[in-house]
């Protein structure tokens, strides 16, 4: 059995949709063809699966078959070279035990000062009957955060805003390089990279003795064996931990602007709070599409997958899959009340689930109940946010939000 396959160029094949509209073109091909469609970007075929069935067999119970050594992988590693988000094989196993007790829930609550003390010093500087851009303050906010739990560092206003802006470029252009043949990387990128190395190797080398409370920092040195592998882990961390987290705080903080109720109820109470990120993950998921390698044929569905094919698995449209999900497109956080559909994957599934997720479920709460205690939003634009799938889904654009103070909370 051969999959569907929307219509194509003859050389180029999907390549210059993909380039134009990644999110809209898988949206409308799984409307069209179903749960398992062919796309070709040039030369390359890719598979993308919308089942939790074959999902699963892809990430967890066949996990064996399949490696991240994928041409987006290729192009993360020109971030963050070789490290934990980039390696394969025993490697990444390697890397993976010894990081992984860091991340465990009894670990990471050491972290909780360090994330009330962040959400506090945003409720400050955040004043009553003003408008704020909620995105920039949720990526700072959280890029203080991961650096201070990283390198135990208070780092100063000036580096977060001199990196925010490269962050940025790299990100945006390395997903930019998907949809072209060459993959090329621009001037533009190399000042990046160079900007965003420089700094944190500066932040690095500033540490002259280990702290009294370990952080991630010692953990990386202690399982690497040279400055470059130190760099390379410390950036994965920092730019993976701080731009998903930053990024379901923007979408979480959209969906309650547009219902004010329901943002009442989150002001109030940390279960329904819980509900409603759980919810913003499964519409606006920041990792909104997973890609793995085919080490070896396989079936699925009963198509042929063959060797060195791209499989990949779209959170953003198995999060909408009517056969598992009643009124998907609804912003509706009861529904975690029943049993969660096992077509939900927002941090992954198999044995390359994100290590961070506790981490990052931890600071989006804190950060989010802080700021719902003492603030309402209301959306400044009518229309709701159009997603940017990047490396991650950011919402396109700016997002500012009016303020008041609280006036009332539910006990």
């Amino acid at each position: 059995m051969i999959p569907p396959s929307p219509p194509a160029l003859p050389f180029l094949g999907h390549l210059n949709q993909f380039r134009r509209d990644p999110l809209g073109l898988i949206v409308r091909s799984v409307r069209d063809h179903g749960d398992l469609v062919k796309f070709r970007l040039g030369p390359h075929k890719v598979y993308l699966i919308n089942h939790p069935d074959a999902i699963v067999h892809v990430l967890k119970k066949n996990a064996s078959n399949y490696d991240k050594d994928t041409r987006s992988t290729h192009f993360i590693r020109d971030i963050c070279g070789e490290a934990l988000l980039t390696t394969n094989s025993e490697e990444w196993k390697r890397r993976r035990l010894h990081f992984q007790p860091a991340f465990h829930r009894a670990a990471i609550t050491g972290f909780s000062t360090i994330m009330e003390e962040e959400a506090a010093a945003l409720v400050g500087r955040w004043s009553p009957h003003s408008q704020v851009e909620a995105s920039t303050a949720f990526m700072a906010t959280t890029f203080r955060i991961v650096a201070r739990a990283l390198f135990g560092a208070h780092l100063s206003e000036k580096i977060v805003t001199s990196l925010e802006e490269p962050v940025t470029l790299v990100l945006t252009q390395t997903f930019a390089r998907l949809g072209s043949l060459t993959g090329r990387k621009s001037r533009a990128f190399r000042r990046a990279m160079h900007q965003i190395n420089q700094t944190v190797d500066e932040i690095i080398s500033a540490r002259t003795a280990p702290p009294e409370t370990p952080d991630l920092l010692e953990l990386i040195r202690t399982g690497t064996s040279s400055p470059g592998e130190v760099r390379n882990e410390a950036i994965s961390f920092l730019l993976a931990g701080h731009e998903t987290t930053a990024n379901a705080l923007t979408w979480l903080f959209a969906y309650l602007a547009h219902h004010p109720g329901e943002q009442s109820r989150c002001a109030g109470d940390s279960e329904a709070l819980d509900r409603a990120l759980q919810e913003t993950l499964r519409l606006s998921p920041p990792i909104w599409i997973i890609e793995r390698h085919a080490l070896g044929a396989d079936e699925i569905a009963g198509c042929t997958i063959p060797r060195n094919a791209s499989v990949v698995a779209c959170p953003y449209t198995i999060h909408r899959h009517p056969g598992f999900w009643e009124n998907p497109d609804s912003f509706q956080p009861d529904r975690f009340l029943s049993p969660t559909p096992k077509a939900y994957l927002p941090f992954g599934l198999g044995p390359r689930v994100c290590i961070g997720k506790e981490f990052a479920l931890m600071e989006a709460h804190l950060i989010a109940s802080a700021l719902l205690s003492n603030f309402q939003f209301t959306p400044v634009n009518a229309a709701f946010p159009v997603p940017d799938p990047a490396i991650t889904l950011r919402v396109r654009g700016s997002m500012p939000l009016r303020i008041q103070a609280r006036t009332q909370t539910h006990s």
